[in-house]
């Protein structure tokens, strides 16, 4: 496994500075978003628009790289991706941003796919695991450490702008020099929305909620921060404990959910995540180390959230459709993603900053109830004698990179059932 890291190299450590970028300009254009005066209605389509992007880009970027190849779409991309955060400080103004983040995040979702499928290829049945695990190591770094970045300069000044534009031209040149040639390439297949509904209706309904979730969390939590008078410090903490607790908390909740159903182990998280929220809003006034203490309690439960409902799913598919099933529910979570924003940001409008965190409690309390009804009458998997074994993905996972994690659970599949036989 160690040989295919090393040989993979320039796969990412080109990766990593992509997220070192992503996670710099998302905090950056949160605090300019207030400083520039821009409504709450302004800041969520701008922020949305990032999501709509990822969206088109996931269904039409592998029709793309089958026909041009992994190398020049991520080239071309990566290029789009640097000339756009530029743009943002050129043009100041809430329809252009709009227009920004959608090709930002068509580029990402690009960038995110070559380097997904990229890996899928190098994997073999013994090595997908442990490189699966490494690339969310990169993944969760890199962004936990790009939110700090923004402490460097002042955020109103162009000079980190300029800084997120090099580090996205800076991917390129590792990628582009690598000898290793780049792989074929299969477009990712989709079970039918009303399909996936029918086999799993709690991973469908549970994976469209916490992408309205995610969006707004992950979206726009330097927005609230700006709002609440944090200084651009305690910005980048609170962006930091938010990501890099919630990637701590990832394996240990997806093992406890491979021994009970995960409707119960989903409902719980549901649960906690919604009193973590009440805390906030009630108290996270009073103190910042308080607020970080139970946003790091909500990202403990929320982040393993998407992969817990993606395992719930698997346990209702048959062996073949776990990879066309997972993209599908992949597009399910970007459409819950492109609505969160706008949905958070008129919640901020109308109760003030901590309506941030009151929209997340109404989204988790609508799907609750849904969630104890399928609980009551749903059909439940053999969890205790046949339990699909969970699946650990990085919440920014296209629908190519779902087929990677997904294409490791069939392994795991395969070998029980021989070690059985």
């Amino acid at each position: 496994m160690f040989g295919t890291i090393v040989s993979s190299w320039a796969l990412f450590t080109g990766f990593g500075l992509i997220m070192l970028a992503h996670a710099l300009q998302g905090t950056l254009l949160n605090v300019n978003a207030v400083f520039f005066n821009f409504s709450d209605f302004e800041i969520g389509y701008v922020f949305s628009g990032y999501f709509i992007g990822y969206l088109f880009s996931s269904i039409q970027c592998p029709k793309l790289i089958k026909n041009v190849g992994h190398i020049r779409v991520f080239a071309a991309f990566a290029s789009l991706g640097s000339i756009a955060i530029l743009l943002h400080w050129i043009v100041i103004n809430p329809i252009a941003w709009l227009i920004f983040r959608m090709i930002t995040g068509f580029s990402f979702a690009a960038i995110y796919i070559v380097c997904e499928s990229w890996l899928n290829d190098r994997a073999d049945n013994k090595s997908r695991g442990q490189l699966i695990g490494f690339y969310m190591i990169v993944l969760y770094f890199s962004t936990s450490a790009g939110g700090m970045l923004v402490n460097l300069r002042a955020t109103t000044d162009a000079h980190l702008f300029i800084l997120t534009s090099l580090l996205i031209s800076l991917a390129l040149v590792p990628i582009l020099l690598t000898k290793k040639p780049a792989p074929d390439f299969s477009t990712p297949k989709f079970l039918s929305l009303k399909e996936l509904y029918s086999k799993s209706p709690m991973a469908f309904v549970g994976s469209f909620s916490i992408g309205m979730v995610y969006s707004a969390l992950f979206g726009l939590m330097g927005v609230f921060g700006a709002k609440i008078g944090l200084s651009i410090f305690q910005i980048s903490i609170l962006v930091f404990v938010n990501m890099f607790v919630g990637a701590i908390f990832q394996y240990p909740v997806g093992k406890i959910s491979d021994k009970y159903d995960r409707r119960t182990i989903l409902l719980s998280l549901n649960l906690i995540a919604i009193a973590s929220l009440i805390f906030i809003y009630l108290l996270g006034s009073l103190s910042f180390n308080l607020l970080l203490v139970f946003i790091g309690i909500h990202s403990a439960v929320s982040l393993p959230y998407y992969a817990v409902v993606i395992s719930h799913m698997n346990d209702f598919l048959e062996k073949d459709e776990i990879v066309s099933g997972s993209s599908t529910l992949t597009l399910v979570n970007a459409l819950g993603m492109v609505m969160g924003p706008m949905l958070a940001s008129g919640f901020m409008a109308y109760f003030g900053a901590y309506g941030y965190f009151l929209y997340m409690i109404v989204i988790y309390c609508l799907v609750a109830p849904y969630n104890f009804f399928r609980i009551q009458v749903g059909r439940t998997s053999n969890i205790y004698e046949e339990n699909t074994p969970s699946m650990i993905v990085p919440r920014t996972a296209s629908p190519v990179g779902m087929q990677l994690a997904s294409d490791q659970i069939i392994t795991k599949i395969e070998d029980d059932e021989e070690s059985s036989a």
